[in-house]
């Protein structure tokens, strides 16, 4: 193995790298280079400690950061055959449950449902259980997966329930956790509760996997929930070699369970732990890293540490009101065009983010118009699309007879005339003789209220499922996918669609997955190419090889970064979400979730907000967020519609707004129209409103009103006969 080369750390990253083994907590900043000295420090440990290859596992939360950590590691140890274990929380669990999930009660080739499949599964215990006043399945599993991510079985439910309702969730709970066991599957937050149980019931499991994990790697920290932070202080138990590393300032995942304290706390639980801080940012100018800090200052739950940039200055931060969210979305759109016709930025090199999906609508068909490609981060992906799950419920089946869901799913596409009463009786033949429902299916002759003709379709299709079971385990993924296509009649019925060309691009772009499954070295079987679907995240859909800009949610914005970011919606009630207005803990969410948007950025920082916004069908006049409040107006470069101020210039067609960074006018002050801009008015049709924007003078003049009921309204004055009122 080549020697690493320590020069390539600055001072704090090498005092982190070099440490000896035992509690560490690495306090990383944005953009200070955490990946770096997580990969060093495993490069370290196997060329300076010796430590075995075999006992070092690093975990973080996405897949896409656990393939950059390996592929760095490749690089720093460079003539190795095998790479220590590098994955993401669900799939270590996973790993470890295809091993021992048998004490359990589980078969290695046990099914990860999504949240659709365990929604359907919910939905039939609630029809089986028949509980009177039974709560809604939405709310049920919400309930569980709380649960889960805190570590807490049916039966510890059931004794801390307080009311009917909880003990009706805690009895669901465990009707739904037999389910799973039946159809040898599990949710998503299963995989670490069941490995959770498994350490707690069997020491012996528990050692084996310590002996696995004798030098643990933690990333994002801050992130862990209940569950996580559970089985990282059990896995480090016997060696006490633990390594964690994150930042306070970016934890945003509360609403999924993520507790701060686990990083808050971190001396608590260990008290012997070494702190290192990394405070020098690589990635943003010095002026992004002034507003970001400004800002998450006000926040009481964090730790004491200051970013620094060795960076130029950069421009100030360019904070946009606009008048509508269609002025705010045309801004946008006209700064991306404008700096892409420039020459020296691409539109991959522009993300927007907002604070909820609902908010995309307006910048989308601003970015049409400008025809600006793009794409959205966090839809529906693929392997979620109708026909992509279709298919893959072949596969599922193929691995797992035991799955009910994924059959029920596959005998109806392409429609045979399986229908609900052809689906009972499958049910009930499984149920009667204890076998799997795909066993079940091939039996449907026996059963006299089925027609002869669908069962004997289904029963084809069973002899054909259970000859590719048997010829499976060597065949590649993409073989197998490629005769599900054919042999199933899946690409026949297509033909059949009017849109079939687009369907048919979702299974050309399967077999490309599972073809490229097939070539990795690490590649494994079926099973295998399932979890890896299973486990895929919104992050990893994350791509700049189409050349587009980019558009999410800022929950979705972890670990990135990008030249120039836009930050819409700075308002309050949108954000901060108007969900956390009485809770001091929810606001101090926010205005992380906000530090960690401020500082993806490179190059430049855009916050935009409005004076009027539509969503979910209710026009408001928010106010600004107090977000922006907290940032030195110094640091900004302000740009506004023109209210409240004599109109400067011509705005032309292109621009309808004034930069205002180095002009100041009285307020209240107009052209001379006797009606100021902010004046509370009231229009004979209308009612009262608000005058928010004037253009054009004389006969000419024009005023945008919103109208406390009627909403926004554009009038010409000389005709409409508004008159000013008293507040």
């Amino acid at each position: 193995m080549p020697s690493i080369n320590l020069e390539d750390l600055n001072p704090e990253q090498r005092a982190a790298v070099t440490a000896e083994p035992g509690p560490i907590l690495i306090l990383a900043g944005a953009g200070s280079g955490k990946t770096r000295v997580l990969t060093y420090r495993i490069a370290y440990l196997m060329e300076e400690r010796k430590a075995d290859l075999d006992a070092i596992l690093a975990v973080t939360f996405t897949n896409k950061a656990a393939a950059e950590m390996r592929e760095r590691i490749a690089k720093l140890i460079g003539g190795q055959e095998r790479a220590p274990w590098v994955s993401t929380f669900h799939s270590a669990c996973a790993r470890i449950l295809r091993v021992e999930g048998h004490v359990l009660g589980f078969d290695r080739n046990f099914s990860i449902l999504d949240e659709g499949d365990s929604a359907a599964v919910m939905r039939r215990v609630l029809e089986e259980a028949m509980l009177p006043d039974a709560p809604p399945a939405e709310l049920v599993r919400a309930r569980i997966e709380q649960a889960k991510n805190e570590a807490i079985g049916p039966a510890a439910m059931a004794a801390r329930a307080e009311s009917d309702r909880d003990a009706r969730i805690a009895e669901l709970y465990a009707l739904y956790q037999k389910r799973l066991i039946a159809m040898n599957a599990m949710d998503f937050s299963d995989l670490q509760m069941n490995v959770f149980s498994l350490f707690e019931r069997h020491p012996e499991v528990l050692e084996r996997w310590q002996r696995r994990a004798e030098h643990l790697l933690v990333d994002e920290y801050q992130d862990t929930n209940r569950v996580q932070y559970l089985l990282v202080r059990s896995l480090a138990a016997r060696s006490g070699s633990l390594c964690v590393v994150g930042d306070e300032d970016q934890s945003i995942y509360r609403w999924r369970g993520a507790d701060i304290r686990n990083i808050l706390e971190f001396e608590h639980d260990f008290p012997n732990a070494r702190i290192f801080k990394l405070e020098q940012n690589y990635r943003s100018t010095k002026t992004i890293l002034a507003v970001a800090a400004s800002v998450i200052r006000n926040n009481t739950e964090r730790k004491d540490k200051t970013l620094w940039t060795e960076n130029d200055a950069g421009d100030p931060v360019v904070y946009f009101t606009g008048t509508t969210e269609r002025e705010e979305g045309d801004f946008i759109a006209r700064e991306i065009a404008r700096m892409v016709e420039a020459g020296d930025l691409r539109p991959m090199d522009f993300v927007v983010f907002y604070r909820t999906n609902a908010q995309s609508r307006v910048i989308e068909e601003a970015l049409v118009r400008r025809r600006i490609p793009y794409y959205i981060v966090g839809g529906v992906r693929f392997y979620e699309q109708r026909d992509v799950k279709d298919l893959l419920a072949y596969l599922r089946v193929l691995a797992n007879p035991a799955d009910a869901v994924s059959l029920e799913r596959m005998v109806a596409t392409p429609p045979r005339g399986v229908g609900t009463k052809t689906v009972e009786a499958i049910r009930e033949i499984a149920a009667r003789e204890e076998i799997t429902a795909f066993e079940a299916m091939g039996r449907l002759e026996i059963v006299s209220t089925v027609a002869l003709r669908i069962a004997k379709s289904a029963g084809a299709l069973y002899s054909w499922m259970r000859d590719l079971a048997t010829r499976e385990p060597q065949m590649s993924v993409r073989e197998i996918v490629s005769e599900v296509v054919r042999q199933s009649g899946f690409e026949t019925y297509l033909d059949t669609l009017g849109d079939a060309a687009a369907r048919k691009q979702n299974l050309a772009e399967l077999l490309t997955a599972s073809g490229a499954f097939d070539a990795e070295k690490s590649g494994g079987g079926l099973a295998e190419f399932l979890e890896r679907v299973a486990l895929v995240n919104d992050a990893d859909q994350v791509s700049t090889v189409a050349g587009r800009v980019a558009l999410m949610t800022l929950h979705t914005s972890k670990g990135l970064e990008y030249p120039i970011v836009f930050m819409a919606g700075m308002e309050e009630g949108l954000f901060p979400h108007s969900r956390s207005a009485d809770s001091p803990n929810e606001i101090e969410e926010e205005r992380r979730l906000c530090y960690v948007g401020m500082t993806r950025a490179r190059r430049l920082l855009y916050l935009t907000n409005t004076l009027s916004r539509e969503l979910f069908g209710r026009r408001d006049e928010p106010r600004p967020s107090r977000f922006l409040a907290e940032i030195d107006g110094g640091l900004l470069r302000r740009i506004a519609p023109e209210r409240e101020r004599r109109i400067l210039r011509d705005p032309g067609p292109e621009r309808s707004y004034v930069d205002y960074s180095d002009t100041q006018l009285p307020e209240g002050e107009t052209d001379g129209g006797g009606l100021a801009v902010g004046a509370r008015v009231i229009h004979p049709t209308f009612g009262r409103g608000v005058i928010r924007r004037r253009e054009g003078r004389g006969d000419g003049a024009k005023a945008w009103v919103n109208f406390d009921r009627a909403g926004v309204k554009l009038l010409v004055l000389k005709f409409a006969n508004l008159k000013p009122i008293a507040d």
